[in-house]
C-alpha cells in the first residue's frame, strides 16, 4: 500500500499520542486502511498483526540510513509534473526560500508537503523542452501532500544535506550583516547543525548536487 506525506503524517500524531499500546496500535491501523473501529475491531487476530508490521516498516523509513541511490530529479502528482531544486545557489532559491525552509523545519514531518513544495516547481512540456510554470506554494503543497512518503522523505533529506552546507558555507558573510539579519542567520545555523544528526545517507560525505 502507498503511503502518501498526508497518510505518514496522520500515523505520525497517532503514534506520539499518550495513550496506551492497543488503543494506539487499533487508531494507527484504522487510518492505515481506512476501515471504521468497529470493522478494525472485528478483524482477525493474525490479519491485524500483519498491518501492524506493515505500519512499523512506515515508521523504519524514517529515520534509516538511506542507500546510495540519488533522490529523484522529477515527480508527477495528479497529471502535473514537478522539478525537484536541491541547489540553493541557484535560481529560484533565495533568501526568502532560506528562511520559508527554517521556519518549516521547525516541525519536519508536520510540514513536509511545504518542505517539498519549497522545493519544486511545477513544469511543463514544450517543443523546446520543459519549460517552469507560475508556481502557487500553497497549490503545490497542497499537490505534495499526495506524494509517496519514502519519495519524499529520500528528496527532503537530500536537500537538508545541500541546505547544511550551503549554511556552513556563508559562515563569514553572516558575521559581516546587521544585527536584525543575524538573528534569522542564527535561525539558520541552528538548523544546519540539528540536520547534521538528521542526514544519515551514505552519499552524504562526498555531496554532489543533481545536475
Amino acid at each position: 500500500m502507498k503511503v502518501t506525506i498526508s497518510k505518514f503524517q496522520e500515523l505520525y500524531k497517532i503514534s506520539i499520542m499518550e495513550i496506551n499500546e492497543v488503543e494506539k496500535s487499533a487508531l494507527l491501523v484504522q487510518e492505515f486502511t481506512g476501515l471504521s473501529e468497529a470493522k478494525v475491531n472485528a478483524m482477525p487476530l493474525k490479519k491485524f498483526s500483519k498491518i501492524c508490521a506493515n505500519i512499523t516498516k512506515q515508521f523504519e523509513i524514517y529515520g534509516k540510513e538511506l542507500d546510495e541511490k540519488k533522490p529523484q530529479k522529477y515527480v508527477a502528482i495528479k497529471g502535473k509534473l514537478y522539478l525537484l531544486d536541491y541547489d540553493l545557489a541557484k535560481p529560484p532559491m533565495n533568501a526568502g526560500k532560506y528562511v520559508e525552509f527554517a521556519t518549516y523545519s521547525e516541525d519536519i514531518i508536520g510540514n513536509l508537503h511545504k518542505i517539498m513544495a519549497t522545493m519544486c516547481t511545477p513544469v511543463k512540456l514544450t517543443f523546446r523542452g520543459l519549460k517552469r510554470k507560475e508556481k502557487n506554494h500553497s497549490q503545490v503543497a497542497e499537490d505534495m501532500l499526495d506524494l509517496d512518503f519514502e519519495i519524499a522523505y529520500q528528496s527532503a533529506v537530500f536537500f537538508y544535506a545541500v541546505f547544511s552546507k550551503s549554511i556552513q558555507s556563508l559562515t563569514t558573510y553572516f558575521q559581516t550583516i546587521a544585527p536584525q539579519e543575524q538573528k534569522v542567520a542564527q535561525v539558520l545555523t541552528n538548523l544546519a547543525e540539528y540536520t547534521d544528526g538528521f542526514i544519515n545517507a551514505k552519499w552524504y560525505k562526498n555531496l554532489k548536487v543533481l545536475a
